[in-house]
């Protein structure tokens, strides 16, 4: 009969190390899930900004959300952070944007969304998922924001952590 010896920091270490991979390596998975996600819904914003360019009745409503207080600012900023011409999108309205303002490159892609209310569906899980700057009016605004996103992202690690335990 053969007996191998071990010293009970080397098992723990070995079991530490062998934790720390699978962490790693599920927190890659779920970074190639989330940017895999995120090229998703950033073809969608695109497409729904094709869609509203072909509908000429869209740009009275472009027109008259670039009149929203607030919104100049979020060009500019907007503006320089992209160094591209930023302009009001077309797909104005868009549920997606949760009654958000699309800001857009003479392209169409969507860079920002301003003043996007905490709310509304699908808000904020599909501007999440774009990770794309959210502009506001105020800071009042976007307090109220992050705090419904905080509140929706421990929901989601919570709903992924359960889903996980489910598939063990």
């Amino acid at each position: 009969m053969t007996r191998l010896w071990a010293n009970p920091k080397c098992v723990l270490a070995e079991a530490k190390k062998l934790a720390d991979e699978e962490d790693r390596r599920r927190a890659a998975q779920e970074e190639r899930e989330r940017a895999e996600w995120r090229g998703f819904a950033r073809e969608e914003a695109a497409f729904a900004e094709r869609a509203a360019r072909a509908d000429p009745d869209r740009a009275a409503l472009a027109r008259h959300s670039a009149q929203l207080p607030g919104i100049q600012q979020a060009i500019s900023q907007a503006s320089d952070m992209y160094l591209t011409r930023v302009t009001v999108g077309w797909s104005v309205g868009d549920s997606r944007y949760s009654s958000g303002v699309p800001l857009v490159n003479d392209s169409g892609t969507l860079l920002a969304v301003f003043d996007p209310l905490p709310l509304v569906l699908p808000c904020p899980s599909f501007l999440l998922d774009l990770g794309l700057p959210m502009l506001f009016p105020t800071e009042e605004r976007r307090q109220r924001f992050e705090e419904h996103r905080a509140t929706s992202e421990r929901l989601r690690r919570q709903a992924r952590a359960e889903a996980l335990a489910d598939d063990e």
